[in-house]
């Protein structure tokens, strides 16, 4: 029972802290971002920061998902003071940070060349890539460390809100003129330091990082299966992040409007990521169940899971998606004519998450089936589509250019997938119940788009936000489309007393 109250209240305290890191991220990029820098500038801190993720991944040399893996085994079978699992995860990134030392600078005339042309403010600032590559691949190593010692609620604090606010402090100072942009970006490219230096020191007050510069009898007998998994899961972990962020690096580098293009992009790409949300809390809540399931090989209750994944996350994709559709007017207005194109990016992007978000969690059913090298086949499948066809289409179309590839890329990518799990297992995840829910969202999406303007855009929002919310929410429990959502709203009213 002590063990559950503390999973509970550590599970409370990591939900509300990214809840108000998500709000927090939302002021900072929406709003103080376009107030206070220029869009060159705003593409800066994001090609940046997408830079460095893709650099520091490589540099962890597989000791991240090492460190998650097989814990378990040196923890129930080494005392804390004989356990060399932090000295053997800790090897590998330092020696990936020498190496990133070491080769990047060969690397920079090559870099520069792409990117001098449309982007030279990041050309300018290109060695600000190293603190920020370093900062992350160590707070993302010690982080780690802290979910095995039963810290993810500091963990999570301390990367979805103290980073967010460290930015809001920077944002505020240059605003206010305490700071130029050269000490603003300066400080920013070291702001993973605080929550790094943060969470080591609580890791080594606790314990929780014992450093045994030897080998234990674990690591002799299972050194090869690590040596093995640690280099699997590098290279889909580098997939993943090389999908996430090419658009970015390739807008700054090849588009015409170089990092001005990027910071539209990056402001698009966060509109459209709150259709993630849902499916962050599904995927957590989901997972051990399919688990459950494939050990029993349970396929009946597989299916069933991914039906009503699948359901349930294109309810609530179609909902965001069209929130955002019906403002992104007045979103326009509020940042400016540099962002005029937003409208036509959100669309095209939102269009490619939707479809991610109506296969359901095809990648848990994959990965943790018998047939688990699959999910890293389509990734590896996700990211050679992706890359060339944002390239080209970026060289031909611009900003318009990754929102294009990204749709062809995704939708080719979830298409396989679901032909993959229906040839393997015959399941998918479709029924008459997701044309329905298609149905509904797009009558109150043209219903409420016709409404006129209020003549206060607040106002307008505001209207819209609650009248597209009410109404399909009306629909969705009125015709009985989800199962799920209908369970969720009686058990609401039986709790309020309706």
């Amino acid at each position: 029972m002590e063990q559950m109250d503390s999973i509970r209240r550590n599970s409370i305290v990591s939900v509300a802290s990214t809840y108000a890191g998500f709000i927090v991220g939302a002021v900072n990029i929406l709003v103080l971002f376009p107030l206070f820098f220029t869009p060159e500038q705003i593409g800066l801190t994001r090609t940046l920061l997408d830079v460095a993720l893709v650099l520091s991944t490589l540099c962890t040399l597989g000791s991240i998902p090492l460190t998650l893996k097989f814990h378990p085994l040196y923890r129930d079978h080494l005392p804390r003071s004989g356990n060399d699992l932090p000295f053997l995860s800790l090897l590998p990134a330092i020696t990936g940070a020498v190496l990133l030392m070491a080769v990047l600078p060969h690397l920079k005339p090559w870099i520069l060349r792409k990117f001098g042309a449309r982007s030279p403010l990041f050309v300018s600032h290109f060695d600000l890539v190293y603190p920020l590559t370093l900062g992350i691949l160590f707070f993302t190593l010690f982080e780690a460390h802290a979910w095995t010692q039963r810290r993810a609620a500091l963990s999570n604090s301390l990367k979805e809100l103290l980073l967010r606010l460290l930015t809001t402090a920077l944002i505020l100072a240059f605003g206010l003129g305490l700071i130029g942009f050269r000490p603003f970006i300066d400080l920013y490219a070291w702001t993973y330091a605080i929550p790094l230096v943060w969470l080591v020191l609580v890791l080594v007050r606790s314990g929780g990082f014992p450093l045994v510069p030897r080998f234990s009898r674990v690591t002799k007998r299972l050194w090869r299966r690590m040596a093995s998994f640690s280099l699997f899961i590098l290279a889909g972990a580098l997939l993943n992040v090389v999908a996430r962020t090419n658009d970015t690096i390739i807008l700054a580098s090849q588009s015409a409007g170089g990092l001005s293009d990027a910071a539209v992009f990056t402001i698009a790409t966060y509109l459209v990521t709150v259709m993630d949300v849902p499916q962050r809390t599904l995927i957590s809540t989901a997972t051990p169940y399919i688990a459950d399931a494939w050990k029993l090989r349970d396929l009946s209750r597989i299916g069933s899971l991914y039906h009503k994944t699948s359901l349930t996350l294109m309810i609530t994709g179609i909902g965001i998606f069209s929130i955002v559709l019906l403002n992104i007017r007045d979103a326009e207005r509020f940042l400016g004519p540099a962002y005029g194109s937003l409208g036509m990016v959100v669309l095209v992007s939102g269009i490619g998450k939707l479809i991610d978000l109506s296969t359901g969690l095809n990648s848990q059913v994959l990965l943790l089936s018998k047939h688990w090298r699959l999910d890293f086949l389509t990734n590896l499948l996700l990211v050679a589509l992706s890359i060339p066809l944002n390239y080209w289409l970026t060289r031909r179309y611009d900003l318009m250019g990754p929102a294009y590839g990204n749709l062809v890329a995704l939708t080719v990518f979830n298409l396989t997938r679901f032909l993959l799990i229906w040839r393997l297992f015959r399941l998918q995840p479709f029924t008459r119940r997701h044309l329905a829910a298609l149905a509904a969202g797009a009558f109150c999406l043209v219903t409420v788009g016709l409404l006129p303007d209020t003549g206060n855009m607040y106002a307008d929002v505001a209207l819209r936000t609650v009248l597209f919310s009410l109404l399909f929410g009306w629909l969705v429990v009125r015709f009985k489309v989800s199962d799920d959502i209908n369970g969720l709203v009686r058990s609401l009213r039986e709790r309020m007393g309706w």
